[in-house]
């Protein structure tokens, strides 16, 4: 199958948008997502291949520690695999990767913070990260890495934390928001800032590494209240006191280098983003309002 740029996983949050706004470019993207198997041993038949952005990939940190062999499975086979294709097809690789930094050292957290594994979702991460550099030293395949921090935005899985506060915030029968932790601090990036900064590195030709955050960290107080004032609600944030192993309390991506480099920022402030969410929740929920 002829195409000049595959994407893969899209079907899902990220894959969908970025598959779009490929096409509004005029390119010729071809789409691979679970109906074509596991991206760890599925048939790649693509040729006059130019480039891959790699997004397939079991995600949500909490089933990782369920079910470790299958993340471990999926996530770095699939990199090989994919990896195989661009050395087969000489085409270039965009690898979206995520949670690799572990415990922070200082904030905000460069591109160049030592990495860590501090769950197995992260680890499957950082070895599709290793494995990707080992192909550009040694095979010639340009690889741009980019480093999403928590990403949100319209239709993402309400396994998720902002989606599932938005669901309980427009909810009338939910008196109160609830979460397992609310001590967590995290850096959020609106999807299309982020399907911006893909787009971005890909027509600048760009390798290397890349985080993608807002360049703040805002806690789950924070966003409720947010949420409470856009809903015109006045719910109160309930802890169910569950922890997550090893978790980090804060995290603060520095995003210097893209803006230096790519003259790329955060277009969409928080308030406008957690805005769109609510709209497009009520409306799917047929919610008029509170």
């Amino acid at each position: 199958m002829k195409t000049e740029i595959l994407v893969t996983g899209a079907e899902g949050f990220v894959g969908r948008r970025l598959t779009a706004a490929l096409r509004a470019q005029g390119r010729e993207v071809a789409g691979i997502g679970r109906a074509h198997g596991d991206i760890a041993s599925c048939d790649l038949p693509f040729t006059s291949l130019k480039h891959v952005f790699h997004l397939a990939a079991r995600m949500f940190v909490p089933a990782s520690w369920e079910n470790p062999r299958e993340f471990y499975s999926t996530n770095v086979m699939g990199a090989v695999n994919v990896l195989e294709l661009c050395r087969r097809e000489r085409a270039s690789l965009t690898l979206v990767s995520s949670y690799t930094y572990g415990p922070p050292r200082t904030l905000p957290i460069t591109e160049d913070h030592p990495i860590g594994a501090y769950n197995p979702y992260s680890q499957t991460k950082i070895i599709a990260e290793e494995i990707a550099q080992f192909y550009a030293s040694h095979f010639g395949i340009a690889v741009s890495i980019v480093r999403p921090f928590n990403l949100y935005g319209p239709e993402q899985n309400e396994r998720f934390l902002i989606p599932s506060l938005v669901r309980q915030a427009i909810d009338p029968s939910w008196p109160a928001i609830r979460v397992a932790d609310p001590r967590p601090r995290r850096d959020y990036l609106y999807i299309d800032d982020f399907i911006a900064l893909l787009l971005a590195v890909h027509s600048a030709g760009e390798t290397g590494v890349y985080n993608a955050g807002s360049g703040r960290s805002v806690s789950i107080s924070d966003l409720v209240a947010i949420l409470n004032r856009i809903t015109g609600c006045d719910k109160p944030l309930l802890s169910e006191g569950h922890e997550r192993p090893a978790e980090i309390m804060d995290v603060v991506a520095d995003i210097s280098r893209a803006a230096e480099r790519l003259r790329w920022r955060p277009a969409v402030s928080l308030e406008q983003g957690l805005a769109g969410m609510v709209r497009a929740a009520s409306n799917k929920a047929g919610y008029s309002g509170n």
